[in-house]
């Protein structure tokens, strides 16, 4: 079984910050949905180890048996709330260490204790952002005031959140090279507030195929993944209204759903589970997924190209219509 590294802790500043912040938590709502809430979600590293070596990087879908399943648009949308289908989407982007001071309001000589040109550790964001009194703390870190890092002290929260648990890095920094995508999501484009998961999803994709192929570090959203194939192992009775809940928040009542499968540690365990699975034991369609209308094609291609941080990817909706709640085709 090929072994791969990722995330396998949460660092607790994440936890201190989002405590801290308390109702003004909610501005980051319309940006990044529920994502907050994914603090609290204990990675399960033996989940992802096994679910590796399911997955097709050619058809991108997991194959158990005779069961297909895929991360689809509409799954990741509806679990963590964000802005769908129709939104503006986000390219990925390379950005400096001045971008990234610039869009905080830190001086660019705030960072001169940290030379590397790439990354920041959360610990420095933290003592700037993270506490009531961060600001008076390192006021000559900023070229903003006191007004306007109330205002930025909550979007630091969701880039660093964006950066760790969306997009983590094997040194477990916060790169500065995702904040072209995290302008565009808080500025907005054309008005509009665009949409982070084609670019979540392609970085799952990509990680799954390049640690199939030669181990190294998952680069991409192991906690997501995690959610996502746990939500489709725990069967049960669909909420009719679950789409229609627009503002319910799936990623808190996720343990109570999948709870048995939080006390496997095993990859062996995982393992079994995977090999046993027969389509009767599948949760095909996720309470919260809108299964009318998805996204399946582009008017050139039967495939939607993704564009990730590492690279495009293919994917392939029509290969697991049974997660829209409709007869899948049969593909070799």
């Amino acid at each position: 079984m090929t072994q791969c590294r990722m995330l396998n802790q949460v660092p607790r500043e994440l936890n201190q910050w989002k405590n801290n912040l308390s109702y003004e938590i909610g501005g980051l709502f319309q940006y990044v949905g529920h994502l907050p809430s994914l603090v609290d979600i204990i990675p399960n590293v033996s989940a992802i180890q096994a679910l590796i070596n399911y997955w097709d990087p050619d058809a991108s879908v997991f194959r158990f048996g005779m069961c297909e399943l895929t991360p689809t648009l509409e799954e990741l949308e509806g679990l963590l709330q964000v802005p769908e289908k129709g939104s503006p989407m986000i390219y990925p982007s390379g950005g400096t260490r001045e971008q990234f001071c610039r869009f905080l309001g830190l001086r660019n000589n705030s960072l001169d204790q940290h030379p590397d040109a790439r990354s920041c550790p959360l610990r420095f964001l933290y003592d700037r952002f993270g506490e009531k009194e961060s600001f008076e703390g390192h006021q000559i870190d900023f070229f903003i005031t006191m007004g306007q890092w109330e205002e930025k002290r909550v979007q630091a929260f969701g880039l660093v959140l964006i950066n760790l648990l969306l997009f983590p890095q094997r040194h477990g920094k916060v790169t500065f090279a995702t904040i072209n995508m995290i302008q565009s999501l808080f500025l907005g484009i054309r008005g509009t507030t665009p949409t982070l998961i084609p670019i979540v999803i392609a970085d799952i994709f990509s990680a799954l195929t390049n640690c199939q192929r030669k181990g190294g570090f998952f680069y991409a959203s192991n906690l997501i993944l995690q959610m996502w194939i746990m939500e489709h192992l725990a069967k049960r009775s669909l909420n009719p209204l679950g789409s229609c809940l627009l503002v319910e928040n799936w990623i808190d009542s996720h343990r109570e759903r999948v709870s048995r499968y939080y006390r496997v540690m095993s990859s062996s365990q995982f393992i079994e589970e995977f090999n046993n699975l027969t389509p009767e034991k599948v949760q095909w369609v996720l309470d919260w997924t809108r299964v009318r209308d998805p996204a399946f094609r582009t008017t050139q291609h039967d495939f939607i190209p993704l564009a990730g941080v590492n690279g495009l990817v293919a994917y392939i909706p029509q290969r697991v219509m049974r997660q829209f709640g409709c007869n899948s085709p049969t593909f070799p």
